[in-house]
């Protein structure tokens, strides 16, 4: 009969960001270790506060099924003599493994006859493989750092302080760095810290619930969300929409209690950014808006105890933030006196990496990469892009920037305003450092898009030419980061443009920097890097691999036109004629494998009525697509393809193409790379699966 396991590992606070990553890694290795000795369970989900990380798996059988298992003894010459009769050699073979001689049977292998017998396993029960079980995920959980204490060798993301682990209602016997496991957990470390009895999932949770722990964190966040909602809505306001500090709040804490408090109005002369920034980097509170949007004197802060009178705990919110707020004031104030582009010059004492020079050396070859790709992708806006490059690094030396780093660009909106530049420039500096994460904001504007992308084809081509290339999980210059930033501007912005001849571009603005690695090999390594990614972005959005392959294999240099050919495959495959047409392109392909040069053709060579046949329908064909294909209408020219599908067919059904004469061989093989090189303008279509084709 299958019972529930309860496993919960208390630890002193976990840091937030954490949490998550450690329960998905406690899941993962659950059913790992739970597969490999093939235990079958219903479900597993996991739990967690910042002082608990929880396992509970569903339906876990008592112990393993039993099995047989052949196990192989001596060749059947050396277990019996010429007359059959078992030697000494069969006799042991039989006594270790408990088996009398006329079990013994024969099986034929490779090497000869060989002796064996089958034996019938038991399976070993749950409660007995659970210690070793349990004592591997404690010790195979993964978390971006973690430590020792004490005298143990043990490393966790922090100190280990019991365990609760429960099969059913028994209580898993085990022991780790220390601490022995029991049937007991603990409530609210200040409001409820006495031991806790469980006897399983629904206890544990309702139990915990009472001991002012909610330990689901879905339930958390719901409860974080419903305090400052309702807090905000006691003074008519809404909080300023921020997804990321929800989520932070809610496992900084096991029983979220909002307060409001304020801070003087004189602090929103503050740009909106800064104040918000300052009262979440440090503090973890919420801004708060009014029906316009505006910023209210006030914020919100999420707690984890309940006192008994909130007025202290209220003022001691608002005297660390009045301090926070008086030192942004006094940086901003400092900061506006001094124009943005002034601070240019200040970049040249400022290195960017020992090897590619300064941060005044990247904001020259950001001008040089921002003008050439705005001269082909949006002429009006050259001058502005390039104003906007040569000072989209000078807030760095702002002493704003340096107190709060996440509001490099940001503020480099706000000086750019400040000292008098125009907007499309201000908002450019903003948005070149976007998207910050994975599916973050992407640049609105065209300016502040082709900043991005030329601020992340040099960053990838610099790195790249040093040799700081990522490696495994090591990615430290977020190298990986931008080029899917890179691919998603392209693709939303929709530019038109050559990615060999930007990359091209990068290195020759880096050739002061460029080791003894040949720029060719350099030009290639990002060029791969880049289309790997794009690849995977593609894939990402719903398009199959086979197809993603089938239109990267004939080139991927213009990301948008690549994109397009996709749309355009993905849409006509499901043709019901397009099958049967991939696979005879695949006939098509497979015939001229090999061949490096192109064959000459002539149509007066043309012997056979299917073949004569074939080139007339190609004729045809190639007149109506090759304006289609100047124009970029892939979808219409893949449909006329399909008019070669029955001239194909008939072809590799009454011709010979390996024909003993050179001449004919080889003008039959011409003929197919006609056709091989008219389908390759679009996709190589060897490479779709047949049953997707």
């Amino acid at each position: 009969m299958a019972k529930d396991l309860l496993f919960e590992i208390g630890t002193e606070e976990i840091p937030a960001h954490f949490i998550s990553p450690g329960l998905r890694s406690l899941a993962d290795l659950a059913r790992q270790e739970l597969k490999k000795r093939n235990l079958t369970f219903e479900s597993i989900k996991t739990l967690g506060t910042p002082r608990r990380l929880t396992l509970y798996v569903g339906g876990l059988a008592e112990g393993q099924p039993d099995r047989e298992e052949e196990v192989m003894g001596p060749p059947k010459s050396v277990a019996f003599d010429a007359q059959g009769h078992p030697t000494k050699a069969a006799e042991g073979f039989a006594k270790r493994q408990g088996v009398p001689l006329e079990e013994l049977r024969f099986k034929e292998t490779p090497k000869g006859t060989y002796v064996y017998v089958k034996k019938c396993l038991q399976g070993q029960k749950t409660i007995e493989l659970l210690p070793e079980i349990l004592t591997s995920l404690v010790k195979g959980i993964s978390f971006p750092k973690s430590m020792r204490w004490g005298s143990y060798k043990l490393r966790f993301a922090r100190p280990i302080r019991w365990f609760l682990a429960l099969y059913g209602r028994q209580v898993v016997s085990f022991e780790l760095a220390g601490i022995k496991a029991g049937g007991v957990t603990y409530g609210h470390r200040f409001m409820a810290p006495g031991p806790i009895e469980v006897e399983g999932l629904v206890d544990y949770v309702r139990k915990l619930r009472e001991a002012y722990v909610i330990v689901e964190p879905e339930e958390r966040l719901a409860r974080t969300i419903e305090e400052i909602t309702n807090i905000a809505l006691s003074i008519k306001a809404s909080v300023w929409k921020d997804q990321e500090l929800i989520e932070e709040n809610a496992n900084l804490v096991e029983f979220p209690y909002a307060i409001l408090g304020s801070f003087d109005a004189e602090f929103l002369s503050l740009p909106k950014p800064v104040l918000i920034t300052a009262m979440k980097e440090h503090q973890r509170y919420f801004a708060v808006v009014d029906k316009q949007g505006a910023l209210l004197p006030r914020f919100i802060a999420v707690n984890n105890t309940k006192p008994a009178d909130p007025s202290l705990l209220i003022a001691g919110h608002e005297r660390v933030l009045r301090a926070r707020l008086e030192d942004a004031k006094f940086y901003f104030e400092r900061d506006k006196k001094i124009p943005l582009h002034v601070r240019v010059e200040g970049l040249k004492s400022v290195g960017y990496h020992a090897k590619l020079g300064s941060l005044y050396d990247k904001v020259l070859r950001l001008e040089a990469l921002a003008s050439w790709l705005a001269q082909r992708l949006a002429p009006d806006y050259v001058e502005e892009v390039k104003r906007a490059a040569h000072l989209s690094k000078a807030d760095l030396l702002t002493e704003l920037v340096q107190e709060f780093p996440s509001l490099q660009g940001i503020m480099g909106k706000e000086y750019a305003l400040l000292s008098g530049e125009p907007e499309v420039v201000a908002e450019a500096i903003k948005e070149h450092y976007l998207p910050l994460s994975a599916g973050g904001d992407l640049p609105k504007t065209t300016a502040g898009a082709i900043l991005a992308l030329a601020d992340k084809i040099d960053t990838l081509c610099a790195f790249f030419a040093i040799g700081e290339r990522p490696s495994g999980a090591a990615d430290p210059f977020g190298l990986r980061r931008a080029a899917y930033g890179f691919i998603n501007i392209v693709l939303a912005h929709g530019f038109d443009f050559s990615l060999a001849a930007l990359i091209r571009k990068a290195l020759k603005e880096l050739a002061s920097f460029m080791p003894q690695t040949p720029e060719e090999v350099v030009f290639q390594e990002v060029y791969d890097f880049i289309g790997k990614r794009l690849s995977g972005e593609l894939t990402s959005r719903g398009f199959g691999e086979d197809l993603v392959k089938a239109v990267m294999a004939v080139g991927f240099d213009n990301l948008i036109d690549t994109y397009a050919r996709l749309e355009a495959l993905k849409r006509v495959k499901e043709s019901p004629d397009f099958s049967a047409l991939a696979i005879g392109f695949k006939r098509v392909m497979n015939m001229i494998k090999g061949i490096s040069q192109p064959l000459s053709f002539d149509e007066s060579l043309l012997l056979e009525e299917a073949e004569k046949t074939l080139f007339r329908q190609y004729l045809r064909v190639e007149q109506k697509v090759l304006p289609l294909l100047d124009k970029k209408d892939y979808y219409e020219a893949l449909r006329h393809f399909i008019e070669l599908k029955q001239p194909i067919d008939r072809f590799f059904d009454e011709v010979f193409v390996m024909v003993e004469d050179e001449t004919i061989k080889n003008n039959r093989l011409g003929l197919l790379q006609r056709i091989a090189d008219l389908f390759l303008r679009i996709a190589d279509l060897s490479y779709l699966r047949e049953e997707s084709s």
